[in-house]
C-alpha cells in the first residue's frame, strides 16, 4: 500500500522545536534488524557508521499534538507521531518500517499497520527520499510543506540529506482506516 497525500497544518512550533533534545544513530540497529535485508548486497557497506546515520527525533502526545485532527486527514487511525530533523551529510541506509511500537502496544490487531511520512518545509537541494514501489524505484524531490507518502512495511525506502540545510519530516503512525 503506498498513496501519495497531502497534510494541512502549520509546522512551525514542531520546527521550532529543540530536535538535539534526543539523537540517535540507527547504525546499530539497521545492522542487527536488517542483516538479511543487507546480505542481498553483501552486507552494509563499513562506510555507513554512528557519525553518518545520525537523526535527531523528537515523539508528540496527543495532549501536544491533535491525533484525531491528523487521522482525519490522512485515513489513519492515528498510535504515534514524531518529527525527525536529519542534518546534512546524514543518511538512513535502505530500509523498511517495522512499526514495532504499534506491534508491541497491540500484538493482536491485525489491520494494516501504515506510516504517513510527511514533509514539513519545501524541498531544498540535496534533500532526497527514495522508495520502491512495486518493484520499482522513485525519488521524492521537489516537494512543498505539508506533502508526504503514506505506505506500509513492504516499501523499501531510504533517505539522505546531502545538502546544505536540514531536512524535516514528521511522521504519522497508525492503523489505516477501513472506510
Amino acid at each position: 500500500m503506498l498513496q501519495h497525500t497531502r497534510l494541512e497544518l502549520d509546522f512551525a512550533q514542531y520546527l521550532a522545536a529543540d530536535h538535539d533534545q534526543h539523537s540517535s544513530d540507527n547504525f546499530g540497529h539497521q545492522t542487527k534488524e536488517y542483516e538479511e535485508l543487507y546480505s542481498r548486497f553483501g552486507g552494509l557497506p563499513s562506510s555507513y557508521n554512528r557519525s553518518n546515520t545520525i537523526i535527531h527525533q523528537l515523539w508528540w502526545t496527543q495532549e501536544q499534538i491533535d491525533y484525531g485532527y491528523l487521522g482525519r486527514q490522512l485515513g489513519i487511525e492515528v498510535h504515534t507521531v514524531s518529527t525527525i530533523r536529519q542534518d546534512p551529510g546524514n543518511v538512513l541506509p535502505l530500509h523498511y518500517d517495522t512499526f514495532f511500537l504499534i506491534g508491541k502496544r497491540y500484538p493482536d490487531r491485525r489491520e494494516p499497520k501504515v506510516r504517513a511520512n510527511i514533509y514539513m518545509e519545501d524541498w531544498k537541494i540535496g534533500h532526497y527520499l527514495q522508495y520502491e514501489d512495486s518493484g520499482q524505484w522513485h525519488v521524492s524531490h521537489d516537494w512543498r510543506a505539508g506533502e508526504g507518502l503514506i505506505w506500509d512495511s513492504s516499501h523499501l525506502h531510504l533517505s539522505a540529506n546531502a545538502g546544505m540545510h536540514p531536512k524535516y519530516t514528521m511522521q504519522i503512525s497508525g492503523f489505516l482506516r477501513q472506510n
